[in-house]
């Protein structure tokens, strides 16, 4: 028989104080947008890596990461912790500074 798939599913978002991240289905919470007490991060990938963490905890077998803060370098650090990763295009609404110049961080990609 297969591992039961267990998923961990993550919205990263990004503002002008750096990255954070909640599960997915609280992204459309209003108290999200102002971070809520949830620990800001300078980088992309380590935002990433916190939600990993995460998962590793919950033995997760999948992660599944949205958002602007969401980056396809996870992939590797997932794999080698056995959990299958899955980055999506990011969406505009977790990139909630406006006042962010749009080239002044990498734009993350799909997988």
């Amino acid at each position: 028989m297969g591992q039961e798939k267990r998923r961990a599913s993550f919205t990263i978002f990004e503002d002008a104080d750096g990255y954070w991240f909640v599960p997915s289905e609280r992204e459309a919470d209003p108290t999200t947008v102002s971070k809520s007490g949830e620990p800001v991060y300078t980088t992309k990938i380590a935002a990433c890596r916190a939600a990993l963490a995460i998962a590793v905890v919950a033995e997760a077998t999948e992660l599944h990461l949205f958002g602007m803060g969401s980056t396809t370098t996870i992939k590797k650090d997932a794999k080698q912790k056995g959990v299958k990763p899955f980055v999506y295009w990011p969406s505009i609404r977790s990139r909630i500074a406006p006042f962010v110049p749009r080239g002044s961080k990498r734009q993350s990609t799909t997988i």
